[in-house]
């Protein structure tokens, strides 16, 4: 009887335990019911280079730039809000001057030759936000090996501008 009650204190606690971790949102809010829209991901140009860290983080902060890209993206440059500064890392902290970036892929004319086929039957309908605004950002979070392993939400699934 003992041995029972103890196997399920135990199971009690891991169950508590393994919610806490799944649903605490820290860094970055974890969407368990998060779901790609029109398979954005699968759009990625050269999606080898990104090591994806969690499948989808949900995060908010103001735009500090918007940069159009060769490969049909915009690159944004996101000052998060404090409860998600854990989402960037030392080399956010060295190239992008401790942002996040988020990648709006599929948005622009492409003229890179080698990222015309990524984009090819989508277009995205995100609205691109501008300097200064204030977003909340869904999508997943990955590190960018190709550029230092920095942190980016990548490809951006939903975004809005409050």
């Amino acid at each position: 009887m003992i041995a029972a009650l103890a196997a399920v204190l135990i199971a009690v606690g891991a169950g508590v335990t393994g919610y806490y971790v799944t649903h605490s949102g820290s860094p970055g809010s974890d969407q368990s019911g998060c779901i790609d829209p029109d398979s954005i991901s699968s759009h990625v140009y050269n999606s080898y280079r990104l090591n994806v860290i969690k499948s989808c983080v949900t995060a908010s902060g103001v735009v500090e730039n918007v940069f159009e890209e060769a490969d049909g993206d915009y690159h944004l440059r996101l000052a998060l809000d404090s409860q998600y500064s854990g989402l960037t890392n030392s080399a956010n902290d060295r190239y992008q001057y401790g942002d996040l970036i988020v990648e709006i892929i599929c948005a622009l004319p492409i003229t890179q030759p080698d990222a015309v086929s990524a984009c090819e039957n989508y277009t995205n309908n995100i609205t691109i936000p501008s300097v200064n605004d204030r977003i909340t950002v869904t999508g997943p979070y990955v590190l960018d090996t190709d550029h230092s392993n920095w942190a980016e939400i990548h490809p951006a699934y939903t975004l809005t501008i409050s």
